[in-house]
């Protein structure tokens, strides 16, 4: 799996504060240590922005982009945020994302075929609702695949999110069964590879205990490594699920294995 990171957004007090006080210093710390993790993106995520919209996505890339030297993944359902973000990217950005809500169909997906930009579609329906068995999923991405067609974008630019959801929703873990199962037969239904992402950081949403969320990341990073899982977004500061990604590729990888490279804790 390829690691990119979810670090910087919003919700972040530094980013928040870096923001406010239009400082770039806490966002290249982030970009730095995302360097150092051998992150292959950033995904930017300010929320929705109310004021100087183009400034502000503007600042953060210009901000990041050279010190971290991978891709940005531009995370908002803001098309003029959208717009400014890509003409301030060096390299080609991932847009994050799309999905059936008239909206993202309406105002995102054409800037993807606009910049010929890859996207990541969510299989999300109409209503803004995630359906709970894979069967469900899989007739979303079929519809979602067949728009992104339409509108010129080929299959190999678009990554498919089947959308991570909270355990403590109600049969939140019955939806993250089907989430694997969707991993596993979406190559059947497109009849051809497709990329895939995965949101860990949902698993966790609302826990009170950062062991405990961390050991549930870990154990679930193994699942969606043997599902073949490309793309994983992840908060890179959380140590032991970091060290179950890096466990994941040694173990699946082509590398001849060395106990060396075996991080604990």
């Amino acid at each position: 799996m390829i690691l990119v990171a979810d670090n910087l957004h919003i919700m972040n007090p530094n980013v928040a504060k870096a923001l406010k006080e239009k400082n770039p210093l806490p966002l290249q710390k982030i970009a730095e240590r995302c360097k150092e993790a051998n992150v292959y993106a950033m995904d930017i995520n300010l929320g929705p922005l109310k004021r100087n919209t183009e400034g502000v996505i503007t600042f953060v890339i210009e901000a990041v982009q050279d010190i971290f030297g991978g891709r940005l993944l531009l995370d908002s359902v803001q098309p003029e945020v959208l717009k400014a973000g890509i003409a301030a990217c060096k390299r080609p950005p991932i847009i994050n994302g799309f999905s059936l809500e008239e909206a993202k169909m309406s105002f995102i997906l054409p800037l993807a075929a606009e910049y010929q930009t890859e996207i990541i579609g969510f299989l999300i329906n109409e209503k803004g609702q995630v359906p709970i068995t894979a069967e469900g999923r899989l007739e979303v991405a079929s519809r979602l695949l067949a728009k992104a067609e339409e509108c010129g974008i080929p299959l190999e630019r678009v990554i498919i999110d089947p959308v991570l959801v909270p355990l403590t929703w109600q049969d939140g873990t019955r939806y993250n069964h089907e989430f694997l199962e969707v991993i596993h037969l979406l190559p059947q239904l497109c009849e051809k590879p497709i990329r895939t992402i995965a949101g860990l950081s949902n698993l966790g949403t609302s826990s009170p205990d950062r062991a405990a969320r961390a050991t549930v990341e870990a154990t679930f990073i193994h699942m969606l490594a043997a599902l073949k899982l490309n793309y994983i977004l992840m908060d890179i500061t959380h140590k032991k699920a970091l060290n179950a990604l890096n466990l994941s590729q040694l173990l699946l990888g082509n590398k001849v294995f060395a106990w060396e490279e075996v991080k604990s804790g």
